[in-house]
């Protein structure tokens, strides 16, 4: 073989190299910039609890007591992070005015007692670790507006008691956009700013401790909201690997961005973490679905978070008892196949990122095995 041949073959491999790097340069960045875990982490994450239901009280109970049964390879308790919805329509005031106009009923209210206070026996347990998911599950003036046209929105804001949120149109749960039409609009940022620091106040005033983690209702906010709870002391922002920030004509959550990792800093300030598969046994997911995600996170070296709700753990006794089984199920059954598994929530996960920790792999080749897998997986 020519120098001239090896010389044309050496600038080919240079060019296609470079051509890939700048094709995949961000996919590239992100896998390796994302940390490798040394051992298996499980986070169970659940949306929705607070305003509601007072069924809600015994079913924390009961959740209480199933993940004080599991003990991970340190002897700490399974966790589940509780995405915590604030407040909702005081259905009694607002059929009592009036006009229909918008009335708040928080968690501090005694009506909600109960509720309130199984989040916080959990707490105290070291088995729920409280997230801020929204002073409502929804825009109150976008719910308003809404319901002069749709007379099932209407009754649900002039409930006697505290209803579900699940009920409402799937648009209208997205609390950080102006969802009254389709396509979505946008809220004024100064208003969405003065929000955001005051659901993380109150969040404060009712727990007695500020918001570490926020979780956007419907997975759809703003780089907005994103600053203003930084500004009130959140740190930790729990996203689906991408921001959505609108609704389509169609009423579906669109993308804004390219992909989010975990351990990624937001242009507001917060520590991004990635909620990356789903456990809803309503929706017929059993055990082994959360099994194979953790093991296919843990061969990554990323964490699995599992997205559940609250609707599991309500409602039809017979659904519900499966949804504790198949819970109790993943857990004995993550605790059997991964010995050194971890338990913990998400704001000590993103702490651990923060301090490169003990948990973090610092050696390059396990790091470069990662690297080539995530690669391969996307």
């Amino acid at each position: 073989m020519t120098a001239s041949l090896l010389g044309t073959i050496a600038l080919f491999l240079l060019l296609a190299g470079a051509a890939f790097w700048l094709a995949f340069r961000r996919q590239l960045q992100a896998a390796w910039r994302e940390p490798v875990l040394k051992t298996p982490v499980l986070i169970v994450e659940s949306d929705d609890w607070g305003y509601g239901p007072l069924e809600q009280a015994g079913r924390l109970r009961e959740i209480c007591a199933l993940l004080l049964k599991h003990q991970d390879a340190v002897g700490r308790p399974a966790v589940m992070t509780l995405g915590v919805v604030l407040g909702g329509p005081d259905g009694a005031r607002i059929r009592g005015g009036q006009s229909l106009a918008y009335h708040r009923m928080t968690l501090a209210d005694e009506r909600l007692a109960s509720v309130r206070e199984a989040m916080l026996d959990g707490e105290r347990a070291g088995v729920f670790s409280l997230q801020l998911h929204g002073m409502e599950h929804f825009w109150p003036a976008t719910l308003l507006h809404a319901s002069s046209s749709d007379a099932s929105v209407r009754a649900w804001l002039k409930s006697e008691a505290p209803a579900p949120t699940e009920a409402l149109p799937a648009h209208l749960q997205s609390r950080w956009i102006d969802s009254s039409r389709l396509p979505s609009g946008e809220l004024p940022a100064d208003e969405v700013m003065t929000a955001g620091r005051d659901e993380a106040r109150a969040f404060a005033a009712i727990f007695g401790a500020p918001p570490a983690v926020a979780v956007p209702p419907t997975f759809v906010w703003s780089v907005d909201v994103e600053r203003a709870w930084s500004d009130a002391g959140v740190a930790v922002l729990i996203t689906p690997g991408r921001r959505y920030g609108s609704r389509d004509g169609a009423g579906k959550p669109q993308s804004t961005d390219t992909r989010i990792y975990n351990g990624q800093r937001s242009p507001g300030g917060l520590t991004y973490l990635v909620r990356n598969d789903y456990f809803e046994p309503m929706l017929g997911h059993r055990a082994e679905r959360g099994l194979s995600a953790l093991a296919a996170k843990a061969h990554l070296g990323r964490p699995t978070l599992l997205e559940t709700h609250r609707a599991n753990f309500l409602g039809d006794p017979a659904l519900v008892e499966r949804a504790l089984g198949e819970l109790d199920r993943l857990l004995a059954g993550a605790r059997a196949r991964f010995p050194a598994l971890r338990f913990m929530s998400s704001a000590e996960l993103a702490r651990h990122y923060a301090q490169r920790s003990d948990l973090i792999e610092r050696n390059l080749a396990p790091r470069l095995r990662c690297f080539a897998r995530r690669l391969a997986s996307q």
